[in-house]
């Protein structure tokens, strides 16, 4: 055990995570000696965890809320997929060399062939603008959806070009014409379990999607659950996410 490399969860109040047990359960599968831990750090501590990978013998690590983006200045190169959206969940630890990937791309997009949802041509709504929300926006632009987008920040409209409408998250309650409606945002997780919009009218194809999965069931879900919507939560696209994360980390030791 005292040479066991590690990987893990860097974020903050993230207690809830399933992360580890997903990881846990693959590298079992693989029986591979790789524990996934919690790393729970306010800001400040990012820079000395960053200094401490090696001798933990850290091998890489995933990113949530709220680091996705401010990880990138601790990265030394980026990969296609992560350079195209500025948000960084996967982090490889190569040589010392640290290359930040964005495998919520991959997850989002495997987890609506799962569930049989069909976007190409048809109109998406975003909620939201971070770094989950940018994830979510590179992969429906490769799945040739129509985007449009709510969220709160005037600054961040320059950083979705590709939108067709954005729109301040507060105006939306209407939300018939869209084929499928993804909450980006925090409010649903399991610190802040209420509705990110006021939904005061919909269609009955709509499909509501929460990135959140902890809760299970959402403000936003059970919202969808009462009107009858099929109704999406995120463990497809964490679940997704993270047999990609290790493929990457197993790769760069060059195991197999």
């Amino acid at each position: 055990m005292k040479n066991m490399r590690k990987t893990g969860l860097l974020g903050r109040r993230i207690g809830y995570s399933r992360s580890p047990e997903i990881h846990e359960r693959l590298f079992g599968n693989k029986r591979m000696d790789i524990t996934y831990e919690i790393f729970d750090l306010p800001r400040e501590e990012i820079r000395a965890f960053i200094d401490s990978l090696a001798v933990n013998q850290i091998i890489g690590f995933n990113v949530t809320i709220p680091y996705k983006e401010e990880i990138i200045s601790y990265i030394h190169e980026l990969d296609s997929t992560a350079l195209e959206c500025g948000a960084v969940n996967t982090v490889v630890i190569k040589n010392g060399w640290r290359i930040g990937y964005n495998t919520d791309v991959y997850g989002f997009m495997q987890s609506l062939k799962d569930n049989r949802v069909d976007v190409r041509g048809k109109d998406v709504l975003i909620l939201g603008s971070g770094g989950a929300a940018k994830a979510v926006y590179t992969a429906l632009k490769k799945m040739k959806a129509n985007i449009h987008m709510a969220f709160r920040s005037e600054t961040r409209r320059k950083e979705f070009p590709e939108a067709i409408t954005i729109t301040p998250l507060d105006e939306i309650s209407d939300i018939s014409m869209y084929h499928l409606v993804i909450n980006c945002t925090k409010l649903g997780s399991v610190n802040f379990d209420e509705m990110p919009i006021d939904i005061r009218n919909y269609s009955n194809d709509t499909i509501l999607y929460d990135l959140n999965y902890e809760p299970m069931h959402s403000a936003f879900l059970r919202f969808g659950t009462s009107a009858g919507l099929q109704v999406i939560n995120g463990e497809s696209m964490l679940f997704n996410q993270a047999v990609k994360s290790q493929e990457l980390w197993i790769d760069a030791l060059n195991l197999f």
